[in-house]
C-alpha cells in the first residue's frame, strides 16, 4: 500500500521531491500513524453526533405521545371510576336484586341479557385502563432507557473528543520536528483518501460476507470431527486448514487471507483489492448457546485502526457463533483455539429435562 502511496505522488511531484516521499524514519511513520486514527476518529464521531442527534428526535417524539397517551389515560381513568364508584355504591348489588327478584321468567331474561351487557361493559372499561396504564408506564420506561443511552453517547463522544484533540496535538508536536514536512504532509493526505475511497468500503464488504459465511459454519459439524465422550458430551474439532478451505468454497473473496488459530485467538490476514488487512479476535461464552467474536485488533496496510473503528465494526458484523445452528439442543461449554485447531465443548441436552444432574 505505501509503494500504492508513492507512485501516486510520482504522477504528480518532482523525482527530486519524490526521493524524500518513502517514510524512512520512525517518526514518519508515526506521524502517519497519528494522522490516520485521528482522521477516524474523527469520522466516528460523526456517526456519533448523528446517532445523538437521532436519539434527541426519538426523545421528542416519546414526549409527543407520552402527553397524547396521557389524555387517554386520563380519560380510561375517569370511566374505570365510575366503574369503581357504581360497584362500591352498591349500584350493581341493586341491579342483581331486581334480577333475584324478576315476576317471570321473560322478566329474568331480558333483565340478565341487561345485566351482562352491563357488566361486560364494566370489565372493558376496567381492562381498557389497565392497558392503557401498561402501555403508559412502558413508553415511560422506553423514554428513560433513551435518556440513559443519550448520556451514555455524551459520554462516549466526549470521551473520544478528548482523545482525538491529543493524538492531534501529538502529531502536530511530531510534523515540526521535519526538517521538510511536505512530502509526510502529502502521504497523510494520499492515504486518508485512499482510506475514504477503497479501504473502510474494502473492510465493510469482506466483513459483510465473513458474517454471512460464519453462519454457515455449523456445516464443518460432521461426524469425523466430533469426539464424543459418553452419551451427551462431545467435542468438535475444525483445523485451521479446514476451515480456510471452507471459507474459500464459500466465496473466492477468502482466496487471499488466511484464517489462523492460536493462542486462543483467531487472526485474520490477507490483502484484498490490493491492500492488506489484519484482524485478531477471540471468543467469550456469552451463554451456553451463543459465543460472541470479539475484535481486538484491526490494521489497513500496517496502520492500526483506533478502538472506535473496531466497536463499529464489532457492532455492525456478527462474527459470533450459534450452536443451536448444530442442532437445538446442543449447547457451548467451552472453545479453545490453539495449536492451528478450534476446539468447541459441546453439550447435548435432552428434552424434557433428560439427562440433567
Amino acid at each position: 500500500m505505501r509503494k500504492f502511496l508513492l507512485v501516486l505522488f510520482l504522477l504528480v511531484c518532482p523525482l527530486t521531491v519524490f526521493a524524500q516521499e518513502e517514510p524512512s524514519t520512525p517518526l514518519e511513520q508515526l506521524i502517519l500513524q497519528q494522522h490516520f486514527t485521528q482522521k477516524e476518529l474523527e469520522r466516528t464521531l460523526t456517526l456519533l453526533k448523528e446517532e445523538e442527534t437521532r436519539t434527541y428526535g426519538e426523545i421528542a417524539q416519546m414526549d409527543l405521545d407520552l402527553q397524547r397517551q396521557k389524555l387517554v389515560m386520563e380519560a380510561t381513568q375517569r370511566r374505570a371510576g365510575e366503574v369503581a364508584r357504581a360497584y362500591y355504591m352498591g349500584e350493581r348489588t341493586n341491579l342483581l336484586t331486581l334480577l333475584l327478584n324478576a315476576e317471570n321468567f321473560n322478566q329474568f331474561l331480558l333483565m340478565y341479557d341487561f345485566y351482562e351487557i352491563l357488566y361486560e361493559r364494566d370489565m372493558s372499561r376496567l381492562e381498557s385502563y389497565h392497558t392503557e396504564r401498561t402501555k403508559l408506564t412502558a413508553m415511560q420506561t422506553d423514554k428513560k432507557n433513551r435518556l440513559d443511552q443519550l448520556q451514555t453517547l455524551r459520554k462516549k463522544y466526549e470521551l473520544q473528543l478528548a482523545e482525538m484533540l491529543a493524538v492531534a496535538a501529538e502529531k502536530e508536536k511530531n510534523v515540526q520536528k521535519l526538517d521538510n514536512p511536505t512530502v509526510v504532509e502529502s502521504m497523510m493526505n494520499h492515504l486518508i483518501l485512499d482510506w475514504e475511497k477503497r479501504g473502510l468500503p474494502a473492510f465493510q464488504t469482506f466483513f459483510g460476507m465473513l458474517a454471512q459465511v460464519m453462519v454457515q459454519v455449523p456445516e464443518l459439524a460432521t461426524p469425523d470431527r466430533i469426539q464424543s465422550e459418553g452419551l451427551l458430551k462431545h467435542t468438535l474439532t475444525i483445523n485451521q486448514t479446514d476451515f480456510n478451505n471452507f471459507l474459500i468454497e464459500k466465496d473466492a473473496l477468502f482466496k487471499q487471507s488466511h484464517f489462523a488459530f492460536e493462542d486462543n485467538k483467531l487472526t485474520v490476514e490477507g490483502t484484498y483489492d490490493q491492500m492488506e488487512l489484519k484482524l485478531v479476535g477471540n471468543y467469550e461464552l456469552v451463554s451456553p448457546t451463543h459465543l460472541k467474536f470479539h475484535i481486538t485488533e484491526l490494521y489497513f496496510d500496517g496502520f492500526a485502526l483506533p478502538q472506535s473503528t473496531v466497536e463499529e465494526m464489532e457492532e455492525a458484523y456478527d462474527l459470533g457463533f450459534y450452536p443451536e445452528l448444530i442442532s437445538p439442543n446442543i449447547q457451548v461449554q467451552g472453545i479453545t483455539l490453539m495449536d492451528e485447531e478450534l476446539k468447541l465443548q459441546l453439550q447435548f441436552n435432552l428434552p424434557f429435562g433428560f439427562g440433567k444432574k
